[in-house]
């Protein structure tokens, strides 16, 4: 493990030092905070030569490896805050191995797709304090040692001592992390999102490209649909967690490509480079994380009395893309045929 110089202040933990914990990690870093990243592998002898941070605006920094700390999950044993970045199917395992290490008091903060997350951090890492946060933004990992940020947008997480306290120190790292008090019903908005991820894998384009065919968009709106009626049979509120309602989105998906483009302009404000976590996972070779997805969609509609064909398709085509370890490059009207058939 290195021991990076730092001042005196909070210790910041990134369990999970993929895309998005080493981005937020990273700018938290690169503006003076104490962070501490877990690694293994390929990871760690990458980020032992550096960490590169870049944004769509421009924005880029080159982090010596004096800047941080790495090592394995016992060099979070001293931190304050730990960052909760993990996959979900990953999340059990990685909570029972934090708990090994993780000091008395210390908050954990999850930083991951899906929703049910939080509550299981809660039900295995008693008495620390699990705080929900999310990440509405895309984050494009483009070496192991380099992450772009592909689009704008702050990070999210609940109130809580320490996220008063973190919020404080990334003013001055130009992350953007806001406190929101009801971060259960922005999670449900950030699923509406990530039902976009598994779309990702079956059309093999960059997220600008996918937007811009009507086939795509169409069945991202016939999946929220379902995410939508779901919610209301089990009485959950779902708070945007873009500017747009969620209840706008999927009307807004289908209009004419030309008025679409004009209505959301602000959420197409991304570089050519994004793409869904998803896509990274499967040119990395791991493990979907539909099911936490798509697949919550389906297990939420079942459970009152409902259906979510569409949710069920995309599963279903991308375990099989996953199996295959490459998209199956499906154009818009193929998918949004084959979602039709499936939803009659």
């Amino acid at each position: 493990m290195t021991t990076a110089g730092k001042s005196q202040g909070p210790k910041i933990g990134v369990m999970g030092a993929g895309a998005i914990g080493l981005y937020v990690g990273g700018m938290l870093a690169q503006g003076g905070v104490h962070v501490v990243f877990a690694t293994r592998g390929r990871t760690q002898e990458a980020v032992s030569r550096g960490l590169s941070l870049s944004r769509y605006d421009g924005f880029k920094a080159e982090l010596k490896p004096a800047q941080y700390e790495f090592g394995g999950v016992g060099s979070l044993a001293e931190c304050d805050v730990v960052l909760f970045c993990t996959k979900s199917g990953d999340t059990e395992s990685a909570a029972l191995e934090l708990l090994q290490v993780l000091k008395p008091g210390a908050t954990v903060i999850s930083l991951q797709n899906g929703v049910g997350n939080v509550e299981m951090l809660k039900r295995l890492m008693s008495p620390h304090e699990i705080v929900a946060g999310t990440v509405p933004f895309n984050v494009v990992r483009l070496s192991p040692n380099a992450v772009h940020c592909a689009m704008e947008g702050p990070v999210l997480i609940g109130p809580s001592k320490a996220s008063a306290e973190l919020a404080g120190l990334a003013k001055s790292s130009g992350l953007t992390l806001d406190v929101h008090d009801n971060l259960d019903a922005m999670q449900w908005g950030k699923l509406l999102l990530n039902l976009n991820n598994g779309l990702n894998v079956l059309s093999g384009l960059p997220l600008r490209q996918q937007f811009e065919d009507p086939g795509y968009r169409k069945v991202l709106a016939m999946a929220m649909d379902e995410l939508l009626a779901a919610l209301d049979a089990a009485g959950i509120q779902a708070i945007g967690a873009t500017r747009t309602s969620p209840r706008l989105i999927p009307k807004v998906l289908r209009l004419p490509t030309w008025l679409f483009r004009i209505v959301a302009r602000q959420q197409l404000r991304m570089d050519e480079t994004a793409r869904s976590s998803s896509w990274d996972d499967l040119k990395a070779g791991r493990e979907p994380e539909t099911r936490f997805l798509n697949g919550a969609v389906c297990s939420l509609a079942e459970a009152h009395g409902r259906t979510a064909p569409v949710n069920q398709l995309i599963c279903r085509l991308v375990d099989d893309a996953f199996a295959a370890e490459a998209s199956p490059q499906l154009r818009g009207d193929e998918l949004l045929a084959l979602a039709r058939s499936v939803s009659r």
